[in-house]
């Protein structure tokens, strides 16, 4: 009877190794199917099916630029997975858009697209004597508006090489700080090398060239401290006042 037991007992531990040897076996396998039936299931999820697909836009960064316009423009394709996407031909679209100076779109899961647009920033105001256009400072002119705001200096640019001294003039209103950019009436121009800067009350600031502008506003925020009617910084290491006051 003993020995029946112990034949019995021995004979259900090597099945018990058996199956165990089988389940080792077959582990790895199971694993392996395992994962790629879930990676399976992702890239469907992701990339083909409606579940992640763009269901709507949001923009951020809009100040002038009507959201609508920038929604209109960048085209998203709506129903489009997510993942699918191409993010840079949207932000591409949007940079078309005159008033934008750069955009970047990322997804926002699970089904939504951002845009964030940087608007051109004016910093002078060229006009024909009817029309107004703002001009950037990469002197790109991006919007034109009827009347002139008030804040900007208008640039009078004469003479034949008009599209590089505009670029000169806005060179030097970007260098201007906010402070002296706001007394700035207009900007007279005959050249890139004769800037004149005209603040009312027949004052002028004499700039020159756009070299070494930021200097030239320094020394221009020391030399306005005088009272004068001409401040000239057209050398900005020997700057001369005429008309100044006792």
């Amino acid at each position: 009877m003993s020995q029946s037991t112990d034949l019995a007992r021995a004979q259900e531990r090597f099945a018990r190794r058996q199956r165990l040897v089988r389940w080792r076996g077959w582990l790895p396998w199971a694993v392996g199917g395992l994962i790629v039936l879930l990676a399976g299931v992702i890239a469907w999820l992701f990339y083909y099916s409606s579940v992640l697909a763009v269901s709507g836009v949001k923009v951020a960064g809009a100040d002038t630029v009507p959201v609508a316009t920038i929604t209109q423009v960048a085209a998203a394709p709506l129903g489009t997975p997510l993942a699918k996407v191409d993010l840079s031909a949207i932000a591409q679209r949007v940079r078309t858009i005159q008033s934008v100076s750069d955009a970047q779109v990322t997804r926002a899961w699970p089904n939504q697209l951002k845009i964030v647009v940087t608007e051109r920033v004016p910093v002078v105001v060229v006009t024909d004597g009817s029309n107004f256009e703002l001009v950037d400072a990469t002197g790109v002119a991006f919007k034109t508006v009827p009347a002139r705001p008030e804040g900007l200096p208008e640039a009078l640019v004469v003479g034949n090489r008009r599209a590089v001294t505009i670029r000169s003039v806005v060179t030097v209103s970007a260098a201007l700080p906010e402070v002296l950019r706001s007394q700035v009436k207009s900007i007279s121009a005959a050249s890139p090398d004769s800037i004149t800067l005209n603040l009312g009350s027949r004052v002028k600031v004499v700039w020159g060239s756009d070299d070494d502008s930021e200097q030239k506003a320094a020394v221009l925020s020391v030399l306005m401290k005088r009272d004068a009617l001409v401040y000239d910084v057209s050398a900005p290491d020997l700057p001369v006042t005429k008309g100044e006051k006792k």
